[in-house]
């Protein structure tokens, strides 16, 4: 954290110096002196500024190189949207593992939404968030799991925690999650797609999956 902090003590007045500078590529001798004043000195490049770190958080943080200066800058979050396959390994009557999907999407830089897709149902993030522990990047959520619609009785409605480890940004994930049904089980991601999928079977179909 003090490292990133000593980035942006360089990095911001860097910028806002540039931002001065495009600023000052404006014909601004063309308006009348009192408002070419107020707008070189106060309103211009603060506007200017402000249209920069727009540019940055709703498009500039996707990018593999300038996505890493926003997220020292900005402190957006990576980009991490897409859909990922992977197994999962849990105990219910014996031991089994089942193909999964999870299905992350990211409007903006800070925004963060997880879907996690089974043959049975799907879960949804009420809160979801990227941290840096110990020097692995982890995304841990909460979520919702709706009713099997098949076995409600068998498998109610409930809720959850998940913490994922990233094993490399393009293709690796893997973690754990518990249940408010005192359950809890294991995650391991091995492939990703950038694609979003909204159910299971066009999550298998994008995988080329059949079975």
């Amino acid at each position: 954290m003090k490292k990133i902090l000593s980035i942006q003590l360089v990095l911001i007045p860097i910028l806002y110096i540039i931002t001065k500078l495009l600023w000052g590529l404006f014909p601004l001798h063309l308006l009348p002196e009192m408002l070419k004043i107020v707008l070189n000195d106060l309103i211009g490049p603060v506007l200017l500024m402000y249209g920069i770190y727009l540019l940055f958080i709703n498009f500039l943080w996707k990018t593999p190189v300038i996505g890493k200066l926003s997220q020292i800058i900005f402190q957006t979050k990576p980009n991490i949207q897409g859909t990922w396959r992977g197994t999962m390994h849990y105990e219910w009557e014996g031991k089994k593992e089942k193909t999964v999907f999870l299905v992350i999407k990211q409007s903006d830089g800070y925004s963060l939404n997880v879907r996690l897709l089974t043959d049975e149902r799907t879960s949804s993030s009420m809160f979801a968030e990227v941290i840096l522990y110990r020097g692995i990047q982890q995304i841990i959520y909460t979520y919702s799991n709706e009713e099997a619609p098949d076995n409600k009785e068998r498998n109610p409605s409930h809720e959850g925690f998940c913490q994922l480890d990233f094993i490399d940004l393009s293709n690796n994930l893997q973690g754990i999650y518990y249940t408010t049904r005192k359950t809890f089980g294991k995650l391991i991601f091995n492939g990703k797609n950038k694609k979003i999928v909204l159910n299971f079977e066009k999550a298998k179909k994008l995988f080329g999956i059949s079975e």
